[in-house]
């Protein structure tokens, strides 16, 4: 297996409830055409996509996973098949018509993974990454593995890989975007008794009602990056 960030690594399980017919836990094909779906945003960004199995490389997080593999700059996708008993329910919940959108906006989450690590271990560039409060200056990697390794961290990641799937279904159907994207919010709120510092709904509920429009020709990952910082709830 090649290396890759495994502190870093991003899991995220996005499953929606609606009231039509139920979804069984997505299959290997469904989970390997969501996550090509991203190959060529990566691409814009001069990352290549590698795709894996999540099992056979020994990695247990449900659905999906990512890491920016730093000997090659590869974003590694992984996905898990094997259904996470706490995230059935939700599945069984939602909409069939639904599915192949929801696990392109996963995907997109899992990139957005690769692109902030990229910024860290390969730019370096701390000022975009880190939360304003967070002292900056003479940042180091060891000084950034240091902060991860304590997990202040795990949410501010989060958020940025939550913000870029709203985005990405505001762009893929914006007709029904804000309908999605409550959904997001919800499940993050829902399952924060098993995720806590997963509950991004604090932050998606003020982009979708302030309907951020997206600079022409900019990058759905930079937009990310800076609506993160611009919208800050108190917690």
């Amino acid at each position: 297996m090649r290396s890759v960030c495994g502190h870093l690594v991003g899991a995220l399980a996005l499953l929606f409830g609606s009231h039509a017919s139920a979804v069984p836990y997505p299959t290997e094909d469904q989970l390997r055409t969501a996550i090509v779906e991203v190959a060529g945003m990566l691409q814009a960004e001069g990352i290549e996509l590698g795709i894996l199995d999540a099992r056979k490389e020994g990695l247990t997080r449900p659905l999906m996973a990512a890491g920016l593999s730093l000997p090659s700059g590869v974003c590694l996708i992984f996905y898990n098949t094997k259904p996470e008993d706490g995230l059935n329910q939700f599945f069984d919940a939602l909409d069939q018509k639904d599915l192949p959108v929801i696990l392109n906006a996963i995907a997109v989450h899992e990139a957005s993974h690769c692109i902030e690590q990229r910024e860290v271990y390969i730019r370096k560039r701390f000022d975009k990454v880190l939360p304003p409060d967070f002292n900056r200056d003479d940042m180091t990697i060891q000084g950034y593995l240091s902060v991860v390794k304590s997990g202040a961290l795990v949410r501010w990641s989060e958020v940025l890989a939550d913000i870029a799937s709203v985005l990405y279904l505001k762009r893929a159907v914006p007709d029904q975007w804000v309908r999605l994207s409550k959904i997001i919010a919800a499940m993050r709120h829902d399952l924060a008794w098993k995720w806590p510092e997963h509950d991004t709904s604090a932050w998606l509920h003020q982009i979708i009602a302030a309907d951020i429009g997206e600079a022409v020709n900019q990058s759905l990952f930079e937009t990310a990056f800076q609506l993160r910082r611009e919208f800050r709830p108190s917690e």
